[in-house]
């Protein structure tokens, strides 16, 4: 998307407005992927992120600080 980007004295210039992507991990088809995703997508739930689970940290509970 683009449009003007207006300072204080009234000055315009051209900007553009970007998605806000985020590399994530996900399962598709069984297989695990590494797929650009916009936040709004993963807030929304159309893609699910995929949580890394060793056993060594299972079951541990978290350090308080």
């Amino acid at each position: 998307m683009s449009g003007n980007k207006v300072s204080k004295s009234y000055n315009h210039t051209r900007r553009t407005w970007r998605p806000n992507l985020l590399k994530i991990k996900t399962e598709i088809g069984g297989t695990t992927a590494t797929i650009n995703v916009c936040t709004r997508c993963l807030r929304s739930g159309f893609v699910t992120k995929k949580i890394n689970v060793t056993p060594a940290n299972a079951g541990a509970p978290k350090a308080a600080n």
